[in-house]
């Protein structure tokens, strides 16, 4: 594997999207700058677990150092751009807040970056968000997320657009 990195320092656009239908979307993180954009393949806890966290990061700096202004940017609510080429399959995301820039970055290791050997560390996307652009893209990812499939109110497990065997029932359809 061939050590490839992509540093978006500002960029223009940052958004999670998917493909298909709920119950069977494949998610992908995409990015651009200008004339340059990377996909990427990832997981749907993956994409909720930076989301949340990143309302958390917010949460807490507006709690320790009043900001104002620092609410979402514009609602980004376009589709992913095509062709849609994932780079790679995610493996492991690194967050962390700078606060001499007031900036949150963002690193994406490929899934399989443990099998590389020597300093070669796989291919790595760096992304540098503003606060406003991670809220932004913050709130867009919890609203996709939940606009997947419900959830069973006894068994917390989605619900099949075909009906659902939920297993606290004992066996009946709901």
């Amino acid at each position: 594997m061939t050590s490839q990195k992509w540093s978006f320092d500002q960029p223009d656009r940052f958004i999670v999207g998917t493909i298909g239908a709920p119950g069977e979307r494949e998610f992908y993180f995409q990015m651009r700058q200008k004339n340059m954009v990377v996909s990427l393949a990832t997981e749907k806890l993956q994409v909720t677990a930076l989301a949340e966290r990143i309302t958390t990061i917010i949460r807490e700096i507006k709690k320790s150092a009043p900001l104002s202004g620092v609410n979402a940017g514009p609602l980004d609510d376009l589709p992913l751009e095509l062709p849609l080429d994932s780079e790679f399959v995610v493996g492991a995301i690194g967050i962390a807040f700078d606060p001499s820039l007031l900036e949150i970055e963002i690193s994406f290791r490929a899934e399989d970056a443990d099998e590389v050997e020597g300093d070669d560390l796989g291919p790595v996307v760096e992304i540098h968000l503003d606060l406003s652009m991670a809220l932004a893209f913050a709130q867009r990812t919890l609203a996709l997320v939940a606009a997947g499939r419900p959830l069973c109110p006894f068994c917390i497990s989605p619900i099949d657009p075909r009906g659902h065997l939920c297993p606290r029932a004992n066996g009946y359809r709901r």
